[in-house]
């Protein structure tokens, strides 16, 4: 469909965290996995901000390990740096194993449905993230990787939004760097994804699921996902 004599897209750029889905930490399990090895009692009150801090270490470093060995080294240590902070002695592989088990990955409500209507609509659909060489294993475990044509993640790239190089990826791995404009990327951080996506010369969809971001560069706003199958088939 087209409106004012424009074309329409026919190619869509997806963040995952915030956008797709978001990730949570089962503080409560890792105590009760954990206890047994402390030294001094650990407790949820305890554990929390440490732990919840190691994730945030690890969005923040995943991106210098950029091989599977390195990365899987990283996350090693840095169990081992929640379990110094608590007082935990256990194995190495326990607190590695520990550490992936009570972190889950959940789907917005309506992600999986939006999902199919947009491939449905005969759009291709990519996925443009930060986020760290695994990010193909956890999509393959919700079952997604059918929608998408590839997943360009900056651990790979080695950039990360919202810089211009891993937009730039995406748009030769779409075959779309001399069409821009058939590209919409749909996110919901104002600067990684939105004003990321501007400067590299794309349409943008922010998604303001609290209702309080501010991104003038948006091409569109939504408070999820729900309105974007109506809204890139009235273009």
């Amino acid at each position: 469909m087209t409106t004012g004599g424009k074309k329409p897209y026919d190619t869509v750029f997806l963040d995952v965290d915030g956008t797709l889905l978001w990730v949570d930490l089962d503080v409560e399990g890792y105590v009760r996995d954990l206890k047994p090895y402390s030294r001094n009692g650990l407790t949820v009150e305890k554990a929390a901000r440490p732990v919840w801090e190691s994730l945030r270490r690890h969005i923040r470093q995943n991106i210098e390990h950029r091989t599977e060995e390195e990365l899987t080294d990283f996350k090693r240590r840095n169990a081992e740096i929640t379990a110094e902070a608590l007082d935990v002695e256990a194995p190495r592989e326990v607190l590695t194993e520990v550490a992936d088990r009570r972190i889950s990955f959940n789907p917005y409500p309506e992600s999986v449905r939006v999902l199919e209507e947009l491939r449905d609509m005969g759009l291709r659909l990519y996925v443009v993230s930060n986020w760290d060489l695994f990010l193909e294993d956890v999509l393959s475990e919700l079952g997604w990787m059918r929608y998408f044509e590839s997943v360009v993640t900056s651990a790979v790239v080695g950039v990360e939004k919202p810089e211009g190089g891993i937009f730039e990826e995406a748009l030769r791995v779409s075959g779309r760097s001399d069409e821009p404009g058939l590209v919409v990327h749909v996110g919901n951080d104002p600067v990684s994804d939105i004003r990321g996506a501007a400067a590299a010369g794309l349409d943008a969809v922010l998604v303001d699921r609290k209702g309080d971001i501010e991104a003038p560069e948006a091409t569109a706003t939504l408070p999820d996902l729900n309105g974007l199958p109506v809204l890139l088939g009235a273009r």
